[in-house]
């Protein structure tokens, strides 16, 4: 069941949504820009581009998010209820989160996105929010571990050095208010 059937604030300023079909190349776009930013800081975490084939797939799925702000599509990202090729298969609920990407203009944006994912975890009863991320990039690395992941493993089978987080979720008041 995907995390978001429809728009919902993120921010005062930004709605967060499920990406459409036809809106492809505004994600790729997006990601685009975070992967080169990082390349001219001398990581090379992801493509120049994201091949649309995976953007498709993602979207069909209801994993693939827009997040907008006044001015147009400021940040996009992924959330899925699996992730079995990088964390195996697992028994414990949670949402896995991946491909954040934020423009420059809503730097700070991203912690919010987290927290979100965090909550909606809480409210659908998942135990973890987990990421993976690439395990040469120690500033993003340490970006989770502030918000609270922890580091599970680097699977030595991946096809890139990855790092495996995971946050553990607590059920939030609303949530518990919102049980039948």
């Amino acid at each position: 069941m995907p995390i978001l059937a429809g728009p919902e604030p993120l921010t005062p300023e930004a709605t967060i949504r499920p990406v459409r079909a036809g809106e492809e190349d505004v994600v790729l776009d997006l990601l685009a820009e975070a992967a080169a930013w990082l390349a001219a800081r001398g990581i090379h975490q992801w493509p120049q581009r994201f091949p649309v084939d995976s953007v498709r797939h993602q979207i069909r799925a209801g994993e693939a998010l827009l997040i907008a702000g006044a001015s147009g599509p400021i940040a996009t990202c992924a959330v899925a209820e699996a992730d079995p090729g990088l964390w195996g298969e697992t028994t414990e609920p949670a949402y896995y989160l991946g491909r954040l990407a934020v423009a420059r203009e809503a730097a700070g944006l991203g912690i919010r996105i987290v927290d979100w994912v965090g909550e909606k975890a809480a409210a659908h009863h998942k135990t973890f929010v987990r990421v993976a991320t690439t395990r040469d990039n120690p500033a993003l690395r340490g970006y989770y571990e502030r918000a609270g992941f922890e580091h599970v493993a680097d699977p030595p089978k991946s096809k890139w050095p990855t790092s495996l987080y995971e946050k553990r979720v607590t059920e939030s008041r609303q949530a518990q208010d919102l049980r039948p």
